[in-house]
């Protein structure tokens, strides 16, 4: 069984009509491959989307041959190998990529087994998340590749309740969400995952300081980069404990998401980063020598 996520807002910009990543894993252009002719075919024919083709420009295929592991189903949970990718595009992009069609196919996609849409519902009620004018080109493979290769060699490290992958996990449930404020929450739970300390005292202070000291260089950088992630846990804190929210508050969340973004791409993509803050006593060491730069 073989399938396919077509993406509406990424445009192919690569020099090649298809990457393999590796095997069972590859990005295509629709426009010149197989799935982009059977996807214009089933709109004709099933109406699928109300007969009007969508313009997908990039579509990642992923592959089983044996036809026995279903776990790479987009449908199948937050753990399978498609949403990972489509995460880990959200991270590096800086924003969700709009809706997506998913295609099944038996016969090498001369035919479509099933066909639905994927996370649709979501644009209308998180819009502020969504990023446009998006190029999938040769530094965005680069990127991508880097951070497959640091995750995989996470996931075979051993360590048992992965950091890593509670972060990535909470991440998605920030943007796959029908509001704001739950995005608002998810990511304060993705900061705690990465910098909370080693005690509960004085928390927001301590996160606000190691995040600080990880993503600033100069010193008044840092203290900038301290008040901006206090400010968002004053908002978190209302979410959290009911209190009303303002509409200004609530615009803040959209901006606090593409840093996260580039908080976590930054962990994620040195493969010496990803290591330290997925095992305990090295993150320990890192934030504690962070303090005393």
């Amino acid at each position: 069984m073989k399938f396919v996520i077509l993406i509406h807002l990424l445009n192919w910009e690569h020099h090649e009509n298809e990457y393999i990543l590796e095997e069972g894993i590859s990005f295509i252009n629709p426009n010149t491959h197989p799935v982009g002719k059977l996807y214009k075919k089933i709109c004709e024919r099933d109406n699928v989307d109300e007969g009007e083709p969508y313009t997908f420009n990039t579509g990642l295929i992923l592959y089983d041959e044996t036809g026995s592991d279903h776990s790479f189903l987009p449908s199948s949970s937050h753990y399978s190998l498609s949403t990972t990718f489509i995460n880990l595009l959200t991270i590096i992009y800086k924003g969700t990529l709009g809706h997506c069609r998913i295609i099944m196919s038996k016969d090498d996609f001369k035919t479509s087994h099933l066909t639905y849409t994927l996370y649709d519902s979501l644009t209308e009620f998180t819009d502020e998340l969504t990023v446009y004018h998006s190029k999938f080109d040769r530094n965005s493979i680069e990127v991508l590749e880097k951070v497959w290769q640091n995750l995989k060699s996470i996931y075979t490290s051993g360590v048992q309740k992965s950091r890593i992958d509670n972060m990535l996990n909470f991440f998605y449930f920030s943007w796959y969400t029908l509001t704001l404020e739950l995005t608002g929450i998810s990511l304060s739970i993705v900061l705690e995952t990465l910098f909370s300390p080693h005690s509960n005292s004085e928390l927001t202070h301590q996160i606000a300081c190691n995040v600080s000291n990880l993503m600033g260089n100069e010193k008044e950088e840092k203290k900038e980069l301290y008040k901006y992630v206090k400010k968002y846990y004053s908002i978190r804190s209302k979410l959290v404990h009911g209190e009303a929210i303002k509409e200004v508050e609530l615009n803040l969340i959209p901006p606090f998401f593409k840093f996260i973004c580039e908080v976590i791409l930054k962990i994620i993509s040195d493969d010496s980063l990803i290591h330290t803050f997925n095992d305990n006593d090295q993150r320990r060491e890192f934030i504690q020598d962070k303090l005393f730069e």
